[in-house]
């Protein structure tokens, strides 16, 4: 136990995590931090944001017909009180506009008219013309929404149909807005890929350092030697996983900025956005997508030690290693990431994928161990 606590110190020494502290301040910076600082991202998302707030608290994490009554009343009443605004303004009174459905039906071609649009949602930053249409298209949304579901149930394959018509038994589907959601799967999805990035950058130098140093052919003479492949690789994996572990900690901490906590018992299905295959609330999503990303983690450290063990020298690692962790990058990590539940896919599809990822890197390092046990270090 103790060589391999060991060996973790030689992994994780402080230049390594210097080393992490910067890559990952730098992709915090160009991938993350948007996400962060500019939630909800202007208007109308802070109106949607604000309005799903009082939702939730007013109707709590489903909504039923109602309910949703409920709302449609508060939305009139609002429209009152936009009527008087208007009413109560001489500008708008000269332009002939009365009433907020006037308002709606403003000619913004008419440069008179656009101009008093403008200056009432861009100038003044009046909330309430703001809100209105967030809640109309909400509305709207809900009264489309059988017909939506409908013309999908029309052209599903027979399991998709068999969902869908769960998900519309349920009802209270496609209700809350998604921009919590959505913002969620973006900074997830960075989140990946920074955590993804910095596992590569810890674990490839695990082998191929004591190689550059000569160490192989001094720690092979011995019998003991032979067995340091093995704890080096189980000394790697503790190591990603201590690394992803804090990682997770800091950009969830940081998440945690953007106040969402109120929507963690919503179920996913419930905003509006795609179809998923499990009825999952937000934090039982967020859980998924954590398992994932140790999953994740954990594949890409064993290809990385693999990598270690065959390359020849730094730039070969390097070379050999840049293509992979791109591609997964650039085509692969939407798909087991963001869309791994999500009902465009078949249900198999990404379980599978993961499957076939943990066993090519298993299987890979394990031949890699029993050829390190009989190689001859004699040239």
């Amino acid at each position: 136990m103790q060589m391999i606590i060991n060996e973790i110190k030689k992994i994780l020494n402080w230049k390594m995590i210097l080393v992490l502290f910067l890559v990952n301040a730098i992709l915090y910076f160009l991938l993350i931090d948007f996400h962060i600082k500019y939630f909800p991202n202007g208007r109308p998302a802070l109106d949607s944001y604000n309005i799903g707030v009082e939702m939730i608290e007013k109707y709590g994490p489903t909504m039923d017909e109602s309910e949703m009554a409920d709302f449609k009343k508060t939305y009139s009443n609002q429209v009152k009180d936009a009527d008087q605004f208007l009413q109560s303004r001489k500008d708008f009174r000269d332009a002939g506009i009365r009433s907020y459905e006037e308002f709606r039906n403003m000619d913004v071609e008419n440069e008179k008219q656009s101009v008093l649009h403008g200056k009432i949602l861009f100038d003044e930053k009046v909330d309430m013309f703001w809100e209105l249409q967030e809640r109309e298209r909400l509305i709207e949304f809900h009264d489309q929404n059988k017909d939506i579901i409908n013309n999908y149930i029309s052209n599903a394959n027979p399991g998709q149909k068999e969902r869908l018509l769960e998900i519309k038994t349920n009802g209270s589907y496609d209700v809350f807005p998604e921009t919590v959601f959505y913002n969620f799967k973006d900074f997830i999805l960075n989140v990946t890929i920074a955590i993804i990035v910095s596992v590569v950058l810890v674990m490839s130098p695990i082998i191929i350092q004591d190689r550059s140093r000569q160490l192989i052919d001094l720690q092979y003479t011995a019998k003991i030697g032979r067995t340091l492949y093995k704890k080096k690789a189980v000394a790697g994996l503790l190591s990603t996983l201590i690394v992803i572990t804090a990682l997770l900690a800091v950009y969830f901490s940081i998440y945690s900025l953007n106040n969402t906590a109120m929507f963690f018992s919503v179920p996913i299905y419930t905003f509006i956005s795609d179809y998923y295959w499990y009825d999952l609330s937000f934090i039982q999503y967020m859980v998924l997508t954590v398992i994932a990303i140790y999953i994740l983690g954990i594949v890409f450290a064993l290809l990385a030690m693999s990598f270690s063990t065959i390359a020849p020298n730094f730039i070969a690692l390097i070379g050999v290693q840049i293509p992979i962790v791109l591609a997964m990058l650039a085509f692969g990590l939407s798909y087991l990431i963001n869309s791994m539940i999500s009902y465009d896919l078949p249900k198999w599809l990404v379980p599978t994928s993961y499957g076939a990822l943990i066993a090519v890197s298993v299987l890979f390092i394990f031949l890699l161990w029993k050829r390190e046990r009989k190689m001859d270090i004699v040239q």
